[in-house]
């Protein structure tokens, strides 16, 4: 393969043994400031969005995309639920509707141990199809009740137990202190299943919706109502926002009599995806600091070549090379600088985080972080990125030296040779 004369002029003055070693370490140790500044901007950023999207990952797991509610925590009726279901017929983007009641409930296990819970009744065919529960619980989530396994194991229960519970609705304390309860079933458990996140794990219990009717006393259909987004492209935020605009239209305008509400589910964590952003700003520009530090020693590094090549130069253009030639030899040897770095720290990047997820993991207290493991997710176009700034920042960088040897005439750099 032919390698064109510029860029092996450049990678000459940078690598070659007939030069002084120094200039070889420099170079080397140029290249090994911009790989570690880029792995770290590369893991940092790996961590972070590893971190953001398991939340929402687990969040999505049991809990629909949209959520409509009526106001003050009403009940939504039967017409709420069949005008909901127009309006979603109607989107492009909008799917199955599913009404869930919810309310608090105490739990007993075999043994007598008792926990508080929130009972959600879902209908099972249609939350099937606006959450990922049949992809969490398989084809045993119509089986029975679904719970997390430490709920499970605090309770003493696992699969095909029967679990009691009691509702809370109308409990009272006895003169001994004791709770009196009015309601109370037992229910088959189907399922012990991770739900992705610590509270659902130790506080969530999944049932049909007629048995929660039951547990209830209730004939309500529904205390809110999930819907799912369908298409890849589909945002749910701005879903849910359009949604909300259409149920605010259908009451000012009298087509439905009661006021309804639409959100995106994650826009109920809002605050906390908020922090987690500007988390990750802030460590980011403390990160580029790294790689800033290293292109202030590359600057330094290509000036010092420069000054050690000027003669080399200086016969090239007393031989003829024009100054266009000079110029580029000297911009290719930061191009080269910040390519190899770049490459190396991308590398190093995908090497720690594979440890991470593979051998090393990192566990995180779940009962303060939501998520037990912190995963990391590379993100090529953020690598990308990083890779063409850093190239361009050593470009930028080799400037000064390039335009340093253009400075000195061929006879002045070869005077004393």
């Amino acid at each position: 393969m032919n390698v064109p004369l510029v860029l092996q002029v450049a990678y000459r003055q940078l690598f070659s043994r007939a030069h002084s070693g120094f200039l070889r370490t420099v170079s080397v140790l140029s290249i090994c400031g911009l790989a570690i500044g880029v792995a770290a901007l590369l893991v940092m950023d790996s961590f972070m969005t590893g971190f953001r999207g398991s939340i929402m990952d687990a969040l999505s797991r049991i809990n629909p995309s949209i959520v409509v509610t009526a106001p003050g925590s009403n009940e939504l009726l039967e017409s709420d639920l069949t005008f909901l279901r127009h309006l979603a017929d109607q989107s492009p983007h909008l799917g199955r509707v599913c009404p869930m009641l919810e309310n608090t409930a105490i739990a007993s296990g075999r043994g007598g141990e008792v926990a508080g819970v929130m009972v959600r009744g879902v209908d099972w065919d249609d939350m099937a199809r606006v959450t990922f529960l049949d992809e969490l619980v398989g084809e045993s989530y119509a089986h029975g009740l679904i719970l997390g396994g430490p709920l499970a194991e605090r309770l003493g229960v696992a699969g095909g137990d029967t679990l009691r519970l009691a509702s809370t609705e109308n409990a009272m304390l006895s003169g001994m202190g004791s709770a009196v309860v009015d309601t109370i079933i037992s229910a088959r458990v189907g399922s012990v299943v991770d739900m992705g996140i610590e509270d659902y794990n130790t506080g969530l219990v999944v049932i049909d919706l007629s048995t929660a009717q039951a547990l209830f006393s209730s004939e309500l259909e529904a205390t809110s109502a999930g819907v799912a987004v369908v298409g890849t492209d589909a945002d749910p935020v701005s879903e849910a926002a359009s949604l909300d605009a259409a149920l605010r239209d259908g009451y000012v305008n009298s087509r439905h009599q009661r006021f309804l509400s639409a959100q995106a589910f994650v826009q109920r964590h809002r605050n906390l995806f908020r922090a987690l952003g500007l988390e990750h700003l802030a460590m980011t520009v403390v990160l580029a600091l790294i790689t800033v530090v290293a292109l202030l020693n590359l600057s330094s590094a290509l000036a010092m070549i420069a000054l050690e090549h000027r003669r080399d130069l200086g016969v090239m253009r007393a031989m003829g090379a024009s100054p266009g030639f000079v110029a580029r030899a000297s911009l290719l040897q930061g191009g080269l600088i910040g390519t190899m770095g770049s490459v190396a720290g991308i590398a190093f990047s995908l090497f720690l985080i594979f440890l991470a997820n593979n051998v090393f993991q990192i566990r995180l207290e779940s009962s303060i972080y939501w998520i037990s493991v912190l995963p990391g997710r590379f993100q090529p176009e953020v690598a990308g990125l990083i890779a063409v700034c850093t190239v361009l920042a050593c470009l930028l960088a080799a400037l000064f030296p390039a335009m340093t040897n253009l400075s000195v005439s061929p006879s002045e750099a070869v005077r004393y040779e």
